[in-house]
């Protein structure tokens, strides 16, 4: 499965990891993960990982790298966790001279300028990072353990949206076994203040929701900052909704400060992914968002009453 892209970087002693905007822990943790990979089993390339990361556990797996262009040019780039270049959150990346791409999400056939696996099977990316591990019988350490656990704990939610319990299991059971620590890594998850206690709050008190069964909110920018909370920070947590009986889509769309809507659309049944995809975005078949152009309520209403014909062909389907 991943010979072909394993022979690419064998080939390059320059390699730069890039992630999604909006970094999750799936993204970091495949960057932060490979890059360690990389640099334990082939110690005289030069590699790095660039991109804000989720700092939060920049304590316990590690920080990014500062990049200077030159390097860039000179490198193999690898997208992670993401469909194209356009998603990249370091748009530098369109000067690298090479590109390969390892993801997990549905196809949308923007990426023709390099190699690629795609699995959108896998749970995580995080999890096609340890099969390539087993395939090419690399070396791994506690540190690239912790980051590929933590991508495949985020991005099944706890493991709650799995798509091969067995496969999953076994993958976090090898993590744990060479170096992982699950209660540290759930330590600092659950780091909570009372900022986050207030945006519940406001969360629970200002959801809207439709007859069909879509529940939603959305945020100003304005709102947000008086929450203290980002907007991708915000986006992040639209499963405060999830599972509300009689709701099966869930969703929030977030005003960023330039004026653009970040947008995270949620699903216990009904597909969101190609919702997202109508309106440029993508993801997941349950778990799929797109950033807008602005916070036009027209635009909005319109996602929301395609949310809610998904909704009614589901149920006529069952």
């Amino acid at each position: 499965m991943f010979e072909e892209l394993r022979h690419i970087i064998e080939k390059n002693e320059y390699i730069v990891i890039f992630g999604h905007i909006n970094p999750d822990g799936d993204c970091y943790g495949s960057q932060i993960g490979l890059r360690d990979l990389l640099r334990l089993n082939y110690p005289n390339k030069k590699v790095y990982a660039v991109g804000s990361g989720w700092r939060r556990f920049f304590n316990l797996i590690g920080n990014m790298d500062v990049v200077d262009d030159e390097i860039i040019k000179k490198s193999l780039a690898i997208l992670v966790d993401g469909n194209d270049l356009m998603r990249m959150e370091d748009q530098r990346i369109g000067t690298a001279k090479e590109f390969i791409k390892i993801d997990h999400h549905m196809e949308n056939n923007k990426f023709t300028e390099g190699k690629f696996v795609i699995d959108d099977n896998a749970n995580s990316t995080c999890e096609l990072i340890v099969k390539f591990i087993w395939e090419a019988k690399w070396k791994v350490n506690p540190t690239i353990c912790n980051a590929l656990f933590l991508g495949i704990l985020t991005d099944t939610g706890r493991f709650q949206f799995i798509e091969d319990f067995p496969i999953a299991f076994k993958e976090a059971s090898y993590l744990c076994e060479n170096g992982a620590d699950p209660k540290a890594i759930n330590k600092v998850l659950n780091i909570t203040n009372e900022d986050a206690l207030k945006f519940k709050g406001y969360v629970f008190t200002h959801y809207q929701k439709t007859e069909t069964g879509v529940i939603y909110l959305t945020f100003k920018y304005k709102t947000l900052e008086e929450l203290k909370v980002s907007p991708s920070k915000a986006g992040g947590m639209v499963n405060l909704l999830n599972n509300v009986l009689g709701y099966p889509i869930w969703a929030f769309f977030c005003e960023n400060e330039d004026g653009t809507c970040h947008a995270e659309f949620r699903s216990s049944g009904p597909g969101v992914q190609p919702v997202a995809a109508k309106y440029g975005g993508g993801g997941h078949y349950h778990a799929a968002g797109v950033t807008l152009a602005d916070m036009n309520e027209e635009t909005i209403q319109m996602i929301i009453d395609d949310l809610d014909t998904v909704i009614k062909e589901y149920q006529k389907e069952e």
